[in-house]
């Protein structure tokens, strides 16, 4: 009977200590998550550079020293949210992807992400990360030629293919053309938004680039989906 308590209590015992730390875990995801987010947010607000970890504490509401049981420095934070931030971007390629009913629609449902994107972030943010931070930018390079370039490309394809796209079109250098208009946002040219918000810039050479690169068949859907989007 003794012997049964005991094993009863040592077994309880176990399990409570179990609880807490998964308990425990649990919390310092929460913790290290809710900095990540944070210092997101600021970043894009008003770039990388300018904010420093005294400013992720104070809008946190909790003491520097937290953060640094989770992050050596701001550069961890930046490097972590970068791999964080490009497999979010893989996830979101592969699911409009998924809901596209031809490569025109899979553009336009990109696009209008990406323009919701930009409408919340500072030009100064990608500067700062082009400039300052090697690791990331090398990551966000790797990332955009092995996978931004293979979707751009296999959606030309397929769109010549459908007869979207026109049939002349050297489709390898028409994906490295949309890559380098990209590079204008991304800290990777001289180009300025005095003028102009990111995402009107977006918009508007995304419109110029389909444009150019569809026959009549696709200049029709281009106006379908686009008119239905802007309706919703």
């Amino acid at each position: 009977m003794a012997e049964n308590l005991l094993k009863y209590f040592k077994g309880n015992l176990q399990d409570k200590i179990s609880f807490h730390s998964f308990a425990s875990d649990l919390y310092k995801m929460e913790v290290k998550d809710k900095i990540l987010e944070t210092s997101l947010n600021l970043f894009y607000k008003y770039g990388i550079k300018a904010i420093t970890m005294d400013d992720i504490a104070k809008e946190m509401g909790i003491s520097k020293k937290t953060i640094y049981r989770f992050f050596k420095e701001k550069d961890d934070i930046v490097n972590q949210l970068s791999e964080t931030e490009l497999k979010k971007s893989q996830l979101m390629m592969d699911e409009m992807r998924k809901q596209a009913n031809d490569p025109i629609h899979e553009m336009i449902l990109i696009s209008a992400h990406i323009q919701k994107v930009f409408a919340d972030i500072n030009p100064v943010f990608f500067y700062d990360l082009s400039r300052q931070f090697s690791k990331a930018q090398g990551d966000f390079k790797k990332f955009r030629t092995e996978c931004v370039f293979s979707n751009i490309n296999r959606n030309i394809v397929e769109g010549v293919q459908q007869g979207l796209y026109r049939s002349d079109l050297d489709i390898d250098f028409a994906s490295q053309y949309r890559l380098l208009q990209m590079d204008m946002f991304m800290g990777g040219s001289d180009f300025e938004f005095k003028n102009i918000s990111m995402a009107k810039a977006h918009q508007l050479i995304m419109d110029i680039f389909m444009h150019g690169i569809s026959t009549v068949k696709g200049h029709k859907l281009i106006n379908k989906y686009k008119n239905k989007h802007e309706e919703e």
